[in-house]
């Protein structure tokens, strides 16, 4: 699919993202069925003193602790609890954290976060409306003439880590339905690590073509660390659904359902909870249906993805 000429493909790309979030949010007001927290926790362990919540390393730690303050903040106050902002540094470690039970609340991708359930039982508490319908992006410096993916045979790309949904998991994916497998299409493969750094990869001309999400590069554009004259969308990939908040089924249920209704109470019509949810890059919350991750979890059992993320020690 190529993108349209006229305007900033950037804007107008984060324009459909609002609006399918606004859409998703009236459906999801009508239809949506409120999973309960009971179902997937046997209720065992007190609230920690401290709350250790973990997040992926999809960008600059830096950044990430600008990102998150004002959600810390929040929590400590509706929760009357410490909290402490853990980012580890791959996702790998993200899970093996978790595992540990070393990290309390974790903020997982999609694919991360079918894992962590696997391997760990994690509870979904909430998502974002974006999250239901998420994006990846495709993109190329602004010097590139490709006009379709299937113009950069021969060429490199980068992808984020192999554990990020929508910087690997689900590229790959929509990919392989083009009939393009990656490592025998492009001339190279690599792993960024993270989506900032691919972003930079394709603005300075080390990769071809790079996968990165909106969000991201919304934060990088906002930082001015990237402008809109270095880099274009070549193509968005049909939705999926994405990051969740999640916990262990070790807390007993009262403390799940008070964290995720601390996330369900923020309003964008509240002051303070605006600058929350701006800096999540949210509109609001809703309960995290598993159901959700259906389709997700029969994609990576089928991925190639697989074969290099083991269960965590």
């Amino acid at each position: 699919m190529q993108p349209n000429k006229s305007g900033n493909p950037i804007k107008r790309t984060f324009k459909t993202v609002l609006s399918l979030t606004v859409i998703s949010a009236l459906i999801i007001g009508i239809l949506l069925f409120m999973p309960d927290v009971n179902e997937s926790s046997t209720g065992m362990t007190e609230p920690p003193a401290i709350l250790r919540i973990g997040v992926l390393p999809n960008q600059n730690p830096e950044m990430l602790k600008k990102r998150f303050e004002p959600v810390l903040d929040y929590l400590s106050n509706y929760l009357q609890l410490r909290c402490e902002l853990i980012v580890p540094k791959s996702y790998e470690e993200m899970l093996k954290l978790f595992h540990e039970q070393k990290i309390d609340l974790a903020y997982f991708g999609g694919y991360s976060f079918i894992k962590a359930r696997q391997n760990d039982h994690a509870v979904p508490l909430v998502m974002r409306l974006v999250d239901t319908r998420f994006t990846s992006l495709f993109i190329v410096n602004t010097e590139s003439p490709a006009q379709t993916l299937e113009s950069l045979e021969g060429k490199g790309i980068a992808f984020g880590s192999r554990l990020s949904t929508s910087g690997h998991l689900m590229p790959r994916y929509f990919l392989q339905q083009k009939n393009i497998h990656p490592e025998s299409f492009f001339s190279s493969v690599q792993y960024s690590g993270s989506h900032d750094k691919t972003a930079y990869w394709v603005r300075d001309g080390i990769v071809d073509v790079g996968v990165v999400n909106a969000t991201t590069i919304r934060s990088l554009m906002d930082s001015k660390l990237i402008r809109s004259n270095e880099i274009r969308i070549l193509w968005e990939t049909p939705p999926y659904a994405n990051y969740v908040w999640a916990t262990h089924r070790k807390f007993i249920d009262s403390f799940n359902l008070r964290v995720r209704n601390a996330f369900l109470q923020l309003s964008p019509d509240n002051a303070d909870h605006a600058i929350v949810l701006q800096h999540l890059n949210a509109i609001g919350y809703i309960p995290a249906d598993p159901e959700y991750f259906d389709s997700l979890s029969t994609i990576a059992r089928n991925s190639e993805a697989l074969l290099d993320t083991d269960k965590p020690n």
